[in-house]
C-alpha cells in the first residue's frame, strides 16, 4: 500500500509540474486570439495526420505480430492492433504502464504468455531505441546549426539532457546491466534448489523465448522497414500540421524535422503526454525559424492537442471494444499500474 501511495503522490506531482508549465506558457494567449486560429484551421490536413497516426499504429501491429509468429502463436490483426491503441490510451493516464497494459489485453484475448510478449516488447523497444537514436543523428547532421543555437538560448535544457548521457549514467546503467547478469545467475544456481523451480525455469524460458523470437523471425528486413516506416509517419503526420496553420504552413521538411526531434527530448520528461515540456520545447524550436511566440504556442496546442486527443478517443473504443468482447478477460488498468510500477 505504501509503494501504491509513493508512487500515486509521484505521477500526481510530474502531472501538476507539467500542468504548471502549460499554464506559465499559455497564461497570456488571447481566447479570441485561440479561438480565432483554431477556426482557421485547414481541417484536412489534421485528417491526413490522424490517418497517418493510424498508418503507423497499423505497422506497428505487424511488426509486433512478427515477433510473436516464431513462438507458434498468431495472434489477429484486429486484437494485436487494439492492444497497440490500449498501449498509448493508457500511457496518457499511467506513465510506462503501457506496454504491460497490451501485454495483458493480448495474453487474455489470444492465450500467449504474458511473459514471452514481454520479451517481444524489449526486441520492439530495443528497435525503437536503436532507429530514434539514428533519426536523431541525421536530424542533429542536416540541421546543426540551428540545433546548437536552440541550445545556446537555452543552456538549462542543454545540462539536463547532458544528464542523461553523462558518464556517472552510463557507468550506472552498465552496473545494472553487470548486476541484472549476477542476479540470474544467482536465480539459475538458486532455482536448482527451489521448490518453485518449474514455475520460475518456465517464467525464464518464456521471456527468452520472446527475446529470441527475433532470431527466428522470417523477413527480417521487413521488420526493419515496418520500424522506418514507424518513425517516418510520426515525422510527417506532425509536419502536415505545419500545413494547417497559416503562420507555419511555409516552413520546411527540414523544420519539421528539427521540430520532431526537440519535441521528442521534451518527451523524456516523466509527464503524462509530454504536456509542459513538449509544448515548450516545441514552441521555442519554432521561434527560431521566425514565427511569433504566441503563433508557436497555438501550434504546439494544436499538434498536442489532435495526437493525444485520437488517442484517447480511439483508445478509449479499443478498450471498450474489448470489454465488450472478452468481458472480464480483458486488460485492468489497476492492474497494469501495479505491474508498471513493479
Amino acid at each position: 500500500m505504501r509503494k501504491i501511495v509513493f508512487n500515486t503522490i509521484k505521477y500526481l506531482s510530474f502531472f501538476a509540474i507539467g500542468i504548471l508549465i502549460f499554464w506559465l506558457l499559455y497564461r497570456k494567449i488571447e481566447w479570441q486570439e485561440l479561438v480565432g486560429a483554431i477556426k482557421g484551421l485547414k481541417y484536412f490536413w489534421l485528417i491526413v495526420s490522424v490517418c497517418l497516426g493510424m498508418l503507423s499504429q497499423i505497422s506497428r501491429s505487424l511488426r509486433w505480430k512478427m515477433l510473436i509468429s516464431p513462438m507458434g502463436y498468431d495472434p489477429s490483426l484486429r486484437n494485436t492492433f487494439l492492444s497497440v491503441l490500449v498501449l498509448y490510451f493508457v500511457n496518457l493516464i499511467i506513465p510506462r504502464a503501457g506496454e504491460v497494459a497490451r501485454c495483458t489485453v493480448l495474453a487474455r484475448t489470444d492465450k500467449i504468455p504474458f511473459t514471452k510478449l514481454v520479451g517481444t516488447v524489449f526486441i520492439e523497444r530495443l528497435a525503437d531505441v536503436v532507429m530514434l537514436f539514428i533519426l536523431a543523428l541525421i536530424i542533429f547532421a542536416t540541421n546543426v546549426s540551428i540545433v546548437v543555437k536552440f541550445f545556446e538560448l537555452h543552456p538549462a535544457v542543454m545540462t539536463n539532457l547532458q544528464k542523461f548521457v553523462s558518464l556517472k549514467y552510463l557507468l550506472l546503467l552498465a552496473g545494472i546491466i553487470v548486476l541484472a547478469v549476477f542476479v540470474l545467475i544467482l536465480l539459475r544456481n538458486s532455482l536448482k534448489k527451489s521448490k518453485k523451480k518449474g514455475r520460475l525455469v518456465e517464467l525464464r524460458n518464456q521471456f527468452i523465448d520472446g527475446i529470441k523470437s527475433i532470431i527466428h523471425m522470417k523477413k527480417k528486413w521487413l521488420f526493419i522497414g515496418h520500424t522506418v516506416f514507424i518513425f517516418l509517419m510520426w515525422l510527417v503526420m506532425l509536419y502536415v500540421i505545419f500545413l494547417a496553420y497559416g503562420p507555419t504552413q511555409n516552413l520546411s521538411l527540414r523544420a519539421g524535422m528539427v521540430v520532431f526531434l526537440m519535441g521528442g527530448l521534451g518527451m523524456l520528461a516523466p509527464i503524462q503526454g509530454g504536456i509542459g515540456p513538449w509544448h515548450f520545447m516545441v514552441a521555442e524550436t519554432l521561434l527560431l525559424y521566425g514565427i511569433q511566440k504566441e503563433q508557436a504556442l497555438i501550434f504546439a496546442l494544436v499538434a498536442h492537442t489532435t495526437t493525444n486527443l485520437i488517442y484517447i478517443v480511439v483508445g478509449g473504443l479499443a478498450l471498450l471494444i474489448l470489454i465488450l468482447k472478452y468481458g472480464n478477460t480483458t486488460i485492468r488498468l489497476r492492474s497494469a499500474s501495479n505491474n508498471s510500477r513493479s
